[in-house]
């Protein structure tokens, strides 16, 4: 879900996108007429399938208010913001990222390969497990105590709700016979902005820490080989902001600390683990973050800050990855180690440290005082420091993913419409001798959105095990410039072959919503999948959808498990 964001100025990336586009349309004229048979549109119909796709791309009109599968594919419900989750929460609100870890994962191990399963082995349980999903922001257009006034703090009860509908879910899921569904049980776990938390790494101690208190704002994640799940605090400014900017109000003296805004690490096999903050990864508006493992144990996590002008960032751990340790409590991993900008009219990696760089130590704040005194005050303001070092600004880079394949990084940078970028596009970065600790890359643009190529607005991603990449959009659609787009939709892509960067279609959200979170089993048989804000944009007492409980029922997010061929 996207916050409108300060105007940021993209020309050097535009510039350095239009090049690669062009180097692309080169490569590539050939398939020129192919990429335009794959359009979604009101009017036409997709094609048959290319290459090695799992499905037939879905083809025809689609006039539907629910959610539209390829055929032959299935989807169960798991859990519906409000369900009852434990005696004492319920399921949070407007789901998101998901993780799905094998019920034997912390018994088998880790598969150092396998990122695009969240490094569970193969041979991991794929009928049952722990399924964690994130909750992004509170929503009360359709449930809960509707909140009008957003000139004035809520109210202890109503900031109350929203507080514990934030966070993530932890849900043990089981497959029985084909369907999968959920039981309670004793790992059944709410985190939300009330939980208190700890903060690790440079910035431990600042405004206060190393106590905190929640997390908000829970966009995309991702997944540790050591078996742990990573949350990303994304829009963490529109909760409280001593500037006013804030149009939830909540508490300043809890919520506008520099406690947000970080990427949060929690252990779902043990309900009673802290949550912990590792600040040492920056603070930003966190969209996502990708774990990877070298050849000679090198730890790295790429992220990136969703806003106009945002970068894209590479943390590198100082410490190699311990064959024996397995469980996230007592692994500290994250806490060392060296924070990356992108910098992409060089290719090469711009380090975010006060003492290695000149401009960090000249910095100035408003009262002509040391902006970065120590490195803390660095990781705590990632998005100007990096900024002040010459890291380009892009089009919001949201998800980003690492080919199971090749190590190759796809990051997609949905748009960024101020700077004439409506439809985004889909970029894959090659470091230097296929190395994650490199500090020079190549990049290419793989796929551009817009109604050539069918989507607009490329969101989450994710890997199969045959290394099709799986993308789901969040775009305006049905009008205007957007008119060829009837739903957000969820799309798959070879990334090899003469139809690599070919979109098909693969699903339709309900009205209103976006797809987000996609993950699988270790087996590839089961795509899990959020549904967030269905409806949006209508209203309690004529909702556009009343997906996904049918009836009179007004509309609601919620996370599924999809099963087929």
């Amino acid at each position: 879900m996207h916050f409108d964001n300060e105007t940021a100025d993209t020309p050097l990336f535009d510039r350095l996108l239009a090049t690669s586009v062009d180097r692309r349309r080169l490569l590539q004229g050939s398939l020129a007429g192919l990429a335009l048979s794959s359009l979604p549109l009101k009017l036409s119909a997709a094609p048959r399938r290319h290459g090695n796709l799992p499905f037939e791309p879905l083809r025809g009109q689609f006039e539907g208010t629910g959610l539209d599968l390829a055929e032959g594919f299935v989807a169960d419900l798991l859990a519906t913001e409000g369900d009852q989750l434990t005696r004492t929460a319920k399921v949070g609100a407007n789901h998101d990222f998901t993780a799905f870890l094998p019920i034997d994962r912390q018994r088998k191990g880790r598969d150092r390969s396998g990122v695009h399963r969240g490094f569970s082995p193969k041979d991991c349980s794929s009928r049952e497990g722990l399924l964690v999903v994130n909750h992004e922001f509170p929503d009360t257009r359709f449930h809960g105590t509707l909140r009008t006034d957003y000139d004035n703090p809520p109210s202890p009860q109503r900031l109350r709700q929203e507080q514990e509908s934030v966070g993530l879910s932890v849900l043990k899921v089981k497959r029985s016979g084909k369907e999968w569904s959920r039981r309670p049980h004793r790992l059944d776990r709410r985190i939300d902005a009330l939980t208190p938390m700890r903060l690790s790494g440079p910035a431990a101690e600042i405004d206060g820490g190393p106590n905190a208190t929640g997390t908000l704002g829970n966009c995309s994640g991702g997944t540790t080989p050591w078996g742990t799940v990573l949350s990303c605090e994304e829009n963490y400014q529109v909760f409280a902001h001593r500037s006013g900017r804030s149009y939830l109000k909540w508490p300043e003296d809890t919520y506008a600390r520099r406690h947000h805004g970080w990427v949060v690490e929690i252990d779902p096999f043990d309900p009673e683990s802290t949550p912990i903050k590792r600040t040492a990864l920056g603070r930003f508006r966190h969209e996502n973050v990708a774990v990877g493992v070298g050849k000679d144990g090198t730890v790295v996590a790429y992220m990136g800050d969703d806003r106009a002008g945002g970068h894209v960032y590479k943390f590198v751990c100082e410490d190699k990855l311990d064959p024996e340790a397995r469980h996230g409590g007592r692994i500290d991993l994250l806490d060392r180690g060296r924070l990356y900008a992108a910098d992409f009219e060089a290719g090469r990696w711009l380090l975010l440290e006060r003492d290695a760089q000149p401009a960090l130590r000249a910095a100035l704040d408003g009262n002509g005082e040391p902006r970065y005194p120590n490195q803390a005050a660095v990781v705590a303001d990632a998005y100007r420091a990096a900024g002040l070092v010459g890291a380009t600004p892009t089009h919001r880079p949201e998800d980003i993913e690492i080919h199971p394949h090749d190590d190759s990084v796809y990051i997609a940078f949905t748009n960024n419409r101020r700077a004439g970028d409506s439809f985004g596009k889909i970029v894959r970065l090659v470091e230097r001798d296929d190395d994650f600790a490199a500090m020079e890359f190549t990049w290419d643009v793989f796929a551009e959105g817009g109604p050539e190529s069918g989507f607009s607005s490329p969101d989450n991603l994710v890997f199969d095990e045959a290394g099709r990449l799986w993308m789901v959009t969040d775009s305006r659609t049905g009008r205007g410039e957007y008119e060829f787009l009837v739903r957000n939709s969820m799309f798959c892509f070879e990334t090899e072959g003469e139809h690599a960067g070919i979109a098909h279609l693969f699903a339709l959200a309900p009205p209103g919503s976006e797809l987000t979170g996609p993950s699988w089993t270790p087996d590839g048989e089961t795509l899990f999948l959020s549904v967030q804000h269905p409806g949006s944009g209508s209203s309690r007492e004529k909702p556009s959808t009343h997906w996904p409980r049918g009836g009179d029922h007004l509309p609601a997010s919620a996370v599924l498990a999809i099963r087929g061929a």
